[in-house]
């Protein structure tokens, strides 16, 4: 299949593909970094400092269709996915179609996205516990449950998934294993139910197309591959992945509510409506100090002072307060000559009283 390989500008080929098995069957993963490999980095951005290669989908090779069932796939074409070496390929749901004929460029840009934990977010934040994968992951996590699921009903396992249990005979694979992964899949939402990791990469990817070959070169590259030119224009396809830049996205999510926000709006909405400050409060609270100490210290002045005068004051009984008869005078109308004043001696006899 693979016609032409080059990375960087410089020529790659089957060594740097790893072999992998997945629900299609046998697929190849480039810069795997498995089995000793090293990791193929870029230290530029743009068309031509990536991964091109050109590749022969050999469609005189498809199984012929006699029917519709769930397994009639009716395209041509290559399914590819673009991961981190941490993730598993999930390519079945997750990849996306190239098409022959066409040279398709792709143009990558990383995002690293940050959830949060219960209880702000719903994202995973502990350890995965699972034999097959050490970090989690949504398409670990699948996996993991989908191959536990056949396991359990199917008492085998398919090719792709891991584990020591037997392979499914085809026999399985027709009257068990089809039927209960497309089950799982498809209809039931609440066996494999995978929480996102609160730390992930993704690829975020901006496709373009254009035609394959020109009519410049449909000879020139039916000699060079000894095929026909509409073989060339039926089989032929240019995958060109790139990176946009060498930079990332951020994406992370942030508490919307902590305490002391609900703090500073509890103080914002005291100062805005009752012109209240923590200084207004603790002023009020010694001002009501300062009333219930006054009227404490009354009662008691007030106490003490009645409790003297009980001590020094004498008790009139009813017939003293009678015998002083010369108050009556008092309230008498009396009429005096302009020349004299009262208590003058010739007016006879005048009683001093006291009342």
């Amino acid at each position: 299949m693979l016609l032409h390989c080059r990375f960087q500008g410089e020529q790659c080929g089957p060594r740097n593909f790893s072999t992998i098995f997945t629900r299609y069957g046998k697929c190849y993963t480039f810069n795997s970094g498995k089995d000793g490999r090293p990791l193929q980095v870029t230290m530029k951005g743009g068309m031509g400092n990536g991964l091109e290669i050109m590749l022969d989908i050999q469609q005189d090779e498809y199984l012929p269709v006699w029917g519709e069932t769930d397994e009639t796939s009716f395209e041509a074409g290559i399914k590819v996915q673009i991961h981190s070496q941490d993730e598993p390929p999930f390519i079945d749901q997750l990849g996306f179609g190239v098409a022959p004929g066409f040279q398709t460029f792709v143009s990558c840009q990383e995002q690293r996205l940050t959830y949060l934990p219960p209880p702000w977010g719903d994202c995973k934040a502990t350890p995965m516990d699972s034999d097959f994968f050490s970090s989690y992951s949504i398409t670990a996590c699948r996996i993991d449950c989908e191959t536990r699921y056949l396991m359990e009903n199917c008492n085998c396992r398919m090719v792709h998934m891991p584990g020591d249990a037997p392979f499914c005979t085809p026999e399985q694979y027709k009257e068990c294993a089809d039927p209960a992964l497309d089950f799982l899949v498809e209809k039931d939402n609440d066996y494999c139910v995978c929480e996102t990791p609160c730390n992930m990469t993704r690829y975020g990817k901006e496709l373009s197309f254009v035609r394959i070959p020109s009519k410049a070169s449909a000879k020139y590259l039916a000699k060079k591959f000894n095929k026909s030119e509409q073989y060339i224009a039926d089989n032929i396809l240019v995958l060109d992945i790139f990176f946009e830049a060498l930079n990332y996205e951020t994406i992370e999510q942030k508490k919307a509510y902590d305490l002391a926000g609900l703090l500073g709006d509890i103080g914002g909405q005291m100062g805005l409506f009752i012109g209240a400050s923590i200084l207004t409060i603790l002023e009020l609270f010694d001002y009501l100090y300062e009333v219930i100490k006054y009227k404490l210290c009354r009662c008691s002045k007030k106490r003490r002072k009645h409790g003297n005068n009980n001590d020094r004051g004498a008790v009139l009984s009813l017939d003293d307060v009678k015998r002083h008869a010369p108050c009556e005078n008092l309230r008498a109308p009396s009429t005096y000559p302009a020349n004299m004043l009262p208590h003058h001696p010739g007016q006879g006899n005048f009683e001093d009283f006291t009342c």
